[in-house]
């Protein structure tokens, strides 16, 4: 009943609440731009941000665009330009937004990777994974971003519709909803089966074997800055993994078993 109760009030916030506003939007891989420089029609850019993170600009060639801003781009572009053409004044906009991606593990129906072609708040994620499980526990839930954990207090959120709860993700936050009913562990990131892996071998599974059972990495995993997120007593451990030095020796693999609940998070490399 208090998840039904949940789930209802979920609904209702969705279609009151004005989604939150971002301050800034970080480009990513796949996203479109559009580049123009007042007074220089001939320059006026449509490109694709390639998987390394670039763009191809007239006159200054391959620019990174991956991890900047637009109005950092546009001022690294002003400097660069600034060599070829007599006080440009650059403007750069999104055209599409596809590099947009958020993971919601545990309890809800759907979870998995969700992709979107604009930002989303932590109540939209949650009804696009489908809602939440009868085996939800929203007093542990929490929103991994990198390193960090943010403060969302997810009870409050959902079961007593207080909106200051409601952050807006940023591309490859990971919503992590533990279900007590689930003995697995949760890869994310650039992994080519991301989702649970079932923990069903007594003592459990190294990391290795667990990548290996989500597929392995893919061309854009920046393995030696995997994390392993850990819920203990005392509050959340973050656990920076290099498996890179790990494949170079398999017997420290021995050393890092998993734990139910563990997320294995594998970061892109933006070059």
């Amino acid at each position: 009943m208090r998840i039904l109760f949940a789930t209802v009030s979920l609904l209702w916030l969705l279609l009151a609440a004005v989604p939150l506003l971002a301050a800034e939007y970080v480009i990513g891989a796949a996203d479109v731009l559009f580049v123009s420089v007042l007074g220089n029609k001939d320059l006026d850019t449509v490109s694709s941000v390639t998987p390394g993170g670039k763009i191809s600009f007239p006159l200054v060639g391959d620019v990174q665009a991956a991890g900047l801003t637009v109005e950092e781009l546009a001022a690294a572009l002003t400097r660069m330009l600034s060599e070829k053409v007599r006080n440009p004044v650059v403007n750069v906009s999104l055209r599409e937004i596809n590099s947009y991606r958020v993971y919601v593990l545990g309890g809800v129906a759907r979870p998995g990777v969700l992709s979107s072609k604009s930002q989303i708040t932590l109540l939209q994620a949650l009804s696009l994974a489908g809602g939440l499980t009868a085996g939800a526990d929203l007093t542990l839930a929490y929103v991994a971003r990198g390193n960090t954990r943010l403060d969302a207090d997810f009870r409050k959120l959902v079961m007593q519709g207080d909106l200051s709860q409601n952050i807006t993700l940023k591309p490859e936050d990971v919503v992590v909803v533990p279900a007590s009913s689930k003995n697995a562990v949760f890869v994310m990131g650039e992994v080519k089966n991301p989702g649970p892996v079932p923990l069903e071998q007594e003592g459990g599974y190294t990391i290795l074997q667990v990548l290996a059972r989500a597929g392995g990495f893919t061309n854009f995993a920046r393995r030696s800055r995997t994390i392993i997120i850990r819920e203990e007593q005392s509050g959340k451990q973050i656990i920076p993994v290099d498996v890179d030095e790990i494949i170079g020796n398999p017997q420290k693999a021995k050393e890092i078993l998993l734990k139910p609940g563990d997320v294995v998070f594998v970061p892109q490399s933006l070059f």
